[in-house]
């Protein structure tokens, strides 16, 4: 499908100031509410050690808490319905005739919508660099149907749990739409070029993770230590967040649709950092083998990243 109009649409300083609000609009809906906001007290530091966390005092609210989730999930959904919104009304304008429905199909094409069941390499990409992990998992029997798998200790805390919809599903899907789709979206209609993106579009998706620290300043205790376990883990943070948005960034750009970048978020959330180093000292008879696989899938993917990112049917301005 050939574009309607042509780009850019928009100037490429407003559409700059329309991707920063949309990345915004995500973090600031999580305090929208009463219900959604994060509530401290000043705790009672003394006996607490270094790495704990601290006992909660009555009255708090912390993002773990049901309350909290459910309502933070109802804020990151009507974030993202408007911002979506906002691709379609830009797009709206730009149609001949602002025709409603050449508007909502180019706007699902910006948007990544437009799945084909043709598009499956691309989601084998994250398993590939993963390769490692996976392999750990299968050294620890928990890979599905090995003996420490089951569907009661294995899934039905993703789908049963506030946490696992938050992590694993409303989450990631949100912010995949959000970052990856809106942002680029609007972006894209600003004349910015594919390529640049890769690199500059993932920024906002890694700050947006940094109000993290202030979570964990208060849940271990407001003290020194915290602060600087709340600033390092949130340059850790920050820096693993901006490199995934940046593979999810390209991996959009590259085959037109968000589809595989859900199913790469999904599967970085399950899996976390990779850490061969307390793997080999967990499994040390494995040692040479589990650095080994890192190192593989770290190769493979290398190698794999641009042919399995190919979709023949991409259009000429994701093409780069």
């Amino acid at each position: 499908m050939s574009l309607p109009f042509e780009l850019p649409v928009l100037s490429s300083g407003v559409a700059l100031v329309a991707s920063l609000a949309v990345a915004g609009s995500y973090v600031g809906s999580l305090y929208l509410f009463k219900s959604s906001r994060l509530v401290f007290a000043r705790p009672k530091t003394d006996g607490l050690r270094d790495a704990h966390e601290r006992q909660r005092v009555p009255g708090e609210q912390w993002r773990n808490d049901p309350r909290v989730i459910k309502a933070r999930l109802t804020a990151v959904s009507l974030s993202t319905a408007l911002c979506c919104a906002l691709v379609f009304a830009l797009v709206w304008h730009a149609v001949p005739e602002h025709d409603a429905g050449l508007a909502l199909e180019t706007t699902l094409e910006f948007l990544g919508f437009a799945p084909d069941e043709q598009l499956f390499t691309p989601h084998l990409l994250t398993p590939l660099l993963f390769a490692g992990p996976l392999y750990v998992s299968y050294l620890d029997g928990s890979l599905p149907f090995q003996h420490l798998w089951s569907w009661q200790r294995s899934v039905k805390p993703i789908i049963s749990t506030w946490e696992g919809v938050r992590n694993y599903i409303v989450g990631p899907i949100t912010e995949e739409i959000n970052f990856r789709s809106c942002v680029i979206a609007v972006l894209l209609l600003g004349g910015f070029h594919p390529g640049r993106l890769v690199f500059t579009a993932p920024l906002a998706f890694g700050i947006a993770h940094v109000h993290h620290a202030w979570d964990l300043y208060n849940r271990f205790g407001q003290t020194r230590q915290a602060l600087q376990r709340a600033v390092i883990t949130c340059l850790v943070q920050l820096t693993y967040t901006t490199l995934f948005g940046a593979f999810c960034t390209f991996l959009f750009l590259r085959t037109g649709s968000v589809l595989p970048t859900f199913t790469s978020h999904i599967f970085c959330n399950l899996y976390g950092l990779p850490n061969p180093v307390a793997a080999s000292q967990e499994h040390s008879h494995r040692r040479p083998m589990i650095w080994f696989m890192h190192f593989f899938g770290v190769v493979a993917f290398s190698f794999m990243l641009w042919p399995w990112s190919h979709y023949r049917d991409t259009r000429y301005y994701w093409e780069f």
